[in-house]
């Protein structure tokens, strides 16, 4: 150290001696002013946008986590169905529960309806939206999503109200299991899905060539949500107001993908798009239904939905009815509207050419 402190100062009495001022600090900092000045300024904003964005990513994260779905007050006003109490396997070895309800009488066969319940609930519940169907002539298959009723609940599982790849292949394995005991060759499999079960649904018919049609009850898409959420919630906790501040869609759209893959890494998971299935059902007829009154699938983010997805399709919505509440509000114009539907593209005439090819659209949407 003295050899080096020696050094410097030879150095700097020989400058000195030749005339040449030496070295300071306070010149060193004179003449690179501008740019330390530029640097600071650009740290700055740098900060101050890691940090916003991270408020904003934690408010989404725990919205998206935490923020429960509303379960209708009226939830168990019906008669639990009777019918065939089953067991199958889903995609991943764990069992799944389901029933069989088997129309009343002798008359032909019109067709088998795969119930998809809404989150928080169970099979049961296909008392509330599907006996319409069964008094119809339909054969209704209903089933337990894992994690609910009686269908079995893997370790480190947690159900939500998002709909995972979890919940596409139970869809895909309960259309498996109804085509192993069910002749659907020449017919294909409709499904009435609510709310979550709905979104599932899509996924699943974009992944199966025998769905043949859908009534999507309350239907919803992550990503849709999760920006709605960030709009509508960011003005209360947050400084900083997104929702006002007329950013272009893909600022949105780059939190919601930061979002997702937070969740995704910590749920251990995906959360597939309902958008991206449906823009890839141009073949199967949907119904769409929601209810006017709805505040946690809004009817506009139901609209977009139904412009979305190509070829043939309806839309109704009910008035006055909240969430998975137009059965409810108007049971006659929903027992109705429902039957009509899938005893238009749900026919036993069909013929087995009519049943979709096979086609993949990239995991489980």
């Amino acid at each position: 150290m003295a050899r080096v402190l020696a050094s410097a100062a030879n150095v700097a009495m020989a400058l000195a001696a030749a005339g040449t001022p030496a070295p300071s600090e306070a010149g060193w900092l004179a003449d690179r002013w501008p740019t330390i000045l530029v640097a600071a300024v650009i740290a700055v904003v740098v900060i101050l946008f890691v940090s916003v964005l991270a408020k904003y990513l934690r408010l989404t994260v725990n919205l998206f986590l935490d923020t429960p779905l509303p379960v209708p007050a009226t939830l168990h006003n019906y008669d639990p169905p009777e019918g065939e109490v089953v067991s199958f396997p889903s995609r991943d070895g764990w069992t799944l529960r389901g029933m069989f309800i088997n129309p009343p009488g002798q008359g032909p066969d019109r067709g088998t309806v795969i119930f998809c319940h809404e989150f928080a609930s169970d099979m049961a519940s296909a008392g509330r939206y599907a006996c319409p169907l069964v008094e119809a002539g339909f054969t209704v298959f209903t089933f337990d999503f894992r994690g609910h009723g009686a269908s079995f609940t893997p370790p480190h599982f947690e159900p939500r109200h998002w709909p995972s790849h979890h919940e596409v292949n139970d869809v895909l394995a309960a259309i498996a299991y109804v085509r192993s005991r069910c002749d659907v060759s020449r017919t294909g499999i409709g499904i009435l899905g609510v709310s979550r079960g709905a979104a599932a649904a899509v996924m699943a018919a974009a992944l199966n060539p025998f769905v043949r049609c859908l009534v999507l009850d309350g239907v919803f898409s992550t990503d849709y949500s999760i920006e709605e959420l960030m709009k509508r919630w960011a003005q209360i906790f947050s400084r900083i107001n997104l929702a006002k501040a007329n950013h272009p869609n893909f600022v949105y759209r780059f939190l919601r993908a930061l979002t997702l893959l937070y969740v995704e890494l910590k749920c251990r998971c995906r959360f597939p798009s309902t958008r991206k299935a449906l823009e890839k059902l141009g073949a199967v007829p949907a119904l769409f239904i929601c209810g006017e009154r709805d505040t946690y699938v809004l009817p506009e983010q139901v609209r977009v939905l139904y412009e979305l997805k190509p070829g043939e399709k309806d839309l109704w919505i009910c008035p006055e009815a909240k969430h998975n509440q137009a059965v409810a509000s108007d049971p006659k114009q929903y027992a109705e509207r429902i039957t009509a539907f899938f005893s238009r593209h749900l026919s036993a005439a069909e013929s087995a050419d009519d049943v979709r090819p096979d086609r993949r659209i990239g995991g489980a949407g």
